[in-house]
């Protein structure tokens, strides 16, 4: 079922989060095909936003033709395929298009920074913390897991390395973005394996490079790693955007 993107999605940052909570539940079977979801009420409620948002977010399911909205009856899951809610849940995603760009650029800035520093100041506890992420994207793609928001943890625990807390807490707040841009990747490679053991090697490069103790080779290295995803990730949305009759 082909989707256009040209709909009008939910705008604001809660309506959006509500949006994709939502589409996690109609994957996950929790609102089955031809099932009432909850009133507005229960849905507030339940996902603490307000009215506005929730009716936002359920418009959009609309929108993407993934509910029927049936006046003074309520809300009622349609029968769709799970490629069909993936397909949408990717269109969603490009709401959040240009702040994921801008992180994206704003990263170049700091993560570089961080990857210096932390080559410089990194002690053997820290790098104890980055092989202890890498052992865990290692199993993620072993288990054929999303590696998206673990590979995530690896630059906070860069930045944690550098002895900084501003450092620190500006990469721990790219994490939800960056976590996204990966869900997004991962859903429009086309070799899903070969782009999982990427990511691994990826950062297990970047680690090698801190752990030797050079800081503009650790700078180079990390602006390389996230100049080589933001490519991946446009073209990702090229491809999202494209999706259409």
């Amino acid at each position: 079922m082909p989707i256009k993107t040209s709909i009008a999605f939910a705008r604001n940052t809660l309506s959006a989060q509500t949006l994709h909570q939502l589409m996690g539940s109609l994957r996950d079977g929790t609102f089955k095909p031809g099932s009432k979801l909850p009133s507005q009420n229960e849905l507030i409620e339940k996902f603490g936003v307000s009215r506005t948002g929730i009716r936002e977010a359920l418009q959009s399911l609309a929108a993407l033709n993934l509910i029927e909205i049936r006046p003074g009856l309520g809300c009622f899951v349609k029968t769709i395929s799970p490629e069909y809610i993936i397909n949408a849940d990717v269109l969603a995603l490009l709401l959040e298009k240009e702040a994921i760009l801008e992180v994206i650029e704003t990263r170049k800035i700091v993560e570089a920074g961080t990857a210096a520093l932390a080559a410089e100041r990194a002690t053997e506890e820290d790098f104890w913390r980055m092989e202890d992420v890498l052992g865990r994207v290692e199993k993620a793609v072993a288990r054929g897991e999303s590696v998206a928001h673990v590979a995530a943890e690896f630059h906070v625990a860069v930045a944690r390395a550098t002895h900084n807390c501003v450092m620190e807490k500006l990469v721990r707040s790219f994490i939800q973005l960056m976590a996204k841009a990966g869900e997004l990747l991962e859903t429009s490679v086309e070799d899903l394996t070969a782009f999982k053991r990427h990511e691994l090697t990826s950062h297990r490069e970047l680690y090698e490079v801190i752990h030797k103790g050079n800081p503009d080779r650790a700078r180079e290295a990390m602006l390389d790693h996230i100049s080589h995803s933001e490519a991946l990730i446009i073209e990702a949305f090229k491809k999202a955007e494209g999706v259409e009759e």
